[in-house]
Order: structure tokens, then sequence, then C-alpha cells
């Protein structure tokens, strides 16, 4: 099986290996099913089940039809982030993470990641002058 990432696109993208989706099928949406993408074919997405209140965590799950993953069937609940983009997006999270209050806001994250774009911004007409 291929570890790449994968052309096939959902609904929302492509579906990559490293994703978490929960199983939407009305008997698994209580059961908080989630499963993550461990390899991917032409057709088919390898997974394993992260997490599931009926106690099959562990377990890795029949291979599912990609075609799936752009229905209903599936919700995708983390993507991954590609390697060259880790510190970027760490940069932005620890920015967000910082907001403080009981109830921060969305302008109090959105200022906070324009803050990170700014400073990135700076950082590359530094480098580039």
């Amino acid at each position: 099986m291929n570890t790449s990432p994968s052309p096939v696109t959902s609904a929302l993208g492509p579906v990559r290996v490293g994703q978490l989706w929960q199983d939407m099928a009305p008997d698994m949406v209580d059961r908080e099913r989630m499963l993550r993408v461990l390899a991917l074919t032409d057709t088919h997405a390898e997974c394993v089940v992260e997490r599931d209140k009926q106690g099959t965590a562990g377990r890795k799950a029949r291979p599912l039809a990609l075609r799936r993953f752009a229905t209903s069937a599936f919700k995708l609940i983390e993507d991954v982030v590609d390697d060259a983009d880790q510190a970027l997006y760490a940069r932005f999270l620890a920015a967000m993470t910082d907001v403080q209050g009981a109830n921060p806001s969305p302008v109090e994250y959105a200022t906070a990641a324009l803050r990170v774009h700014k400073e990135l911004a700076a950082e590359t007409v530094k480098a580039q002058g």
C-alpha cells in the first residue's frame, strides 16, 4: 500500500494518510467510532479504529472504498499537516493557544493568527532584503 498523500478527493479534498474520520453510519455515531487512515491504494483506504466507545479501538477496519469519503458516510475530524508546513502550523497553533480568557472570541483567535501572519511576512521581507 502507498503511504504518500493520495490524489483521491473527498467532499473536503484529498483523502490522505494520517487523517482521522468519524464513521457517520447510524449505528456508529453514538459509538463515536473514529478511523485513522494508515495507507491508500487507488481505490481503498486501510484504516485503524482509533476510538470506539464499544471497545474496538486498535483494530484494523476492513478496507474502505475511497469513494465513500466523498459522501455523508464519513466526517473529517482531523486533517494532516504536510511536513513542509509543520513549523508554520506550530507557530499559528501556539499563537492561538496563547489567547487568554474563559471564552475567547473568534476575533481574538483571528487577531492572534494575523499577528503571526504579519511576523512571517516581515521575516520574508527581511530574508529577501
